[in-house]
């Protein structure tokens, strides 16, 4: 153990003395600056969001970036100047010295994430006091809760890759069940956020009004609103914390109005939200989640040092991070073709459903499936993020930064042996 916290020591002060790391505090530090001057359409709130999404896609490039440089370069580094050839003659296990490696790093994610976290915390609630002195939105969190169940049904209802689509005029519906719904100040409002996708044969509709019934099971008190729905704007219904009545769950019923529009539905289409948390608790889980990250692809990194080149092993872990960030488009790219050519097809979705695309069924076995293969065995990066809960204001619930951190720790279990192996295989001298 000892000889590890030598090795991290060592490694620690050599990557603090790379310009590499100041460089890229620097940078993530102006981006992060830099958010506040960004132009706002909307509300107070929109500007919080604004800072928040930059403070965190700050952090999470220019962190991972510094940590894939510096973790890539340093065992390469040593081997070129003779370092390691001088610790080897010792009476060091080469296990010691990745150990260490990897060790040092993560001090030195420690102190990228003090550093730019630091200063993004402070802007946000810099931010935050600026417009709540100007009477608009502040720091939230709310509690999210997802469906416990949920069916669609009807005549003309087809699923197309991971979207189910639902005719109006009384020929489709979809029902959503909640449970679970408490909150400490029951003065807090109920929000149910709808966000389908929509079409409609008359092509030059982009809006198409939809009827929602919001049940309490508990005392059976029914409300029944009509709003209208597009793809690029998200439909909101408020309600009080009084319609639960004591009750802790809630069942929404949604279909649309008329014959010929179509709403696609797919598993995070409603949401409903109740409560807000802290946001300083939540800003802390937001941090040990990239620190997830940037452990997860030091120890890509420190893996690929012990048998590449270093040009070769920045390249290689900087087609991981890339391919990462992309897996969720790799696993529905039959759905965002089907979507495609609904959009193109002269007679809207009506046709679509009735006949299927062989050019697409075709596109599906030969790209999908095997990106669909790639996509499991390449990390999915994004587990990792968490830029979307800040800018809708949501609690990151701890399930998710175990997860995340167990995600990190299943890709060392399997990447730490192989370095081993690797390492004690190579030729240092």
């Amino acid at each position: 153990m000892q000889q590890i916290l030598i090795i991290a020591k060592q490694t620690f002060k050599e990557a603090v003395r790379n310009k590499i790391l100041f460089v890229f505090i620097i940078l993530g530090l102006i981006t992060i600056c830099c958010s506040v001057f960004m132009p706002v359409v909307g509300d107070g709130r929109e500007k919080i969001r604004i800072v928040e999404s930059m403070c965190f896609r700050s952090i999470t490039f220019f962190g991972t970036l510094a940590a894939i440089l510096l973790s890539a370069s340093s065992i390469p580094t040593d081997i070129e100047n003779r370092v390691l050839c001088t610790i080897t003659t010792k009476p060091v296990q080469r296990t010691n010295i990745v150990f260490g490696k990897i060790i040092g790093f993560i001090y030195i994610i420690g102190v990228l994430l003090i550093i730019m976290g630091g200063a993004g915390y402070a802007l946000i609630k810099f931010t935050a006091s600026k417009q709540s002195a100007q009477g608009n939105s502040k720091l939230l969190a709310r509690e999210k809760f997802d469906p416990y169940t949920s069916q669609v049904t009807g005549e003309s209802v087809r699923k197309i890759g991971n979207v189910s689509w639902v005719e109006g005029g009384g020929k489709g519906t979809s029902v959503w069940k909640f449970k679970g719904l408490h909150s400490k100040d029951r003065k807090d409002g109920l929000e149910i956020e709808i966000d389908f996708l929509v079409e409609s044969k008359k092509r030059s509709t982009r809006k198409i009004p939809i009827n929602i019934k919001a049940v309490n099971p508990y005392t059976a008190k029914v409300l029944t609103e009509s709003i209208e729905v597009s793809r690029n704007k998200p439909g909101l219904l408020k309600l009080g914390s009084e319609f639960l009545e004591g009750g802790e769950e809630l069942t929404i019923v949604v279909s649309p109005e008329n014959p010929g529009d179509f709403i696609g539905i797919s598993s995070n289409s409603i949401r409903v939200f109740f409560g807000n948390k802290s946001f300083e608790y939540n800003f802390l889980k937001g941090l040990t989640i990239i620190s997830s990250q940037f452990l997860l692809m030091v120890i890509i990194a420190v893996l690929g040092s012990t048998f590449l080149s270093l040009p070769v092993n920045i390249l290689f872990c900087l087609f991981i991070f890339f391919c990462g960030n992309i897996t969720d488009f790799m696993r529905d790219l039959s759905t965002v073709i089907n979507v495609f050519e609904t959009h193109e097809h002269g007679h809207g979705i009506s046709t679509v459903l009735k006949k299927t695309n062989v050019f697409v069924v075709f596109l599906d076995y030969v790209i999908r499936k095997p990106l669909f293969l790639l996509s499991y065995i390449l990390p999915d990066l994004k587990n990792f993020s968490v830029g979307k809960y800040f800018v809708d204001g949501i609690n990151i619930p701890y399930k998710t930064v175990f997860m995340s951190f167990g995600y990190a720790v299943l890709y060392a279990v399997f990447c730490l042996p192989i370095s081993f192996v690797v390492f004690r295989r190579r030729e240092i001298a």
